[in-house]
């Protein structure tokens, strides 16, 4: 079951907006996406980067790429990919 979280830490008696709110989609206990949205105005989401894991067999993180928001091109970059061995 692939669950979503938006997480932010805005209390409604506070007055102060985050800066960055993220949203994290797991599965089976596990993230497997992370994306980071910039917050101007105290409402409006800029995308600004995200992350995918990739998980083998054992439930084991193998992989994890992070791609970094293109305005020009409205779309994500790949910027950096690193592989997890035992």
């Amino acid at each position: 079951m692939i669950t979503e979280l938006i997480i932010s830490a805005v209390a409604s008696v506070s007055l102060s907006t985050p800066k960055v709110v993220y949203n994290v989609a797991s599965e089976d206990k596990k993230v497997t996406n992370i994306e980071a949205y910039s917050v101007s105005e105290g409402k409006y989401l800029k995308r600004m980067y995200k992350i995918n894991f990739i998980y083998n067999a054992d439930g084991e993180v193998t992989d994890k790429n992070t791609y970094q928001w293109d305005e020009r091109n409205s779309g994500y970059i790949l910027k950096e990919t690193e592989k997890f061995t035992k």
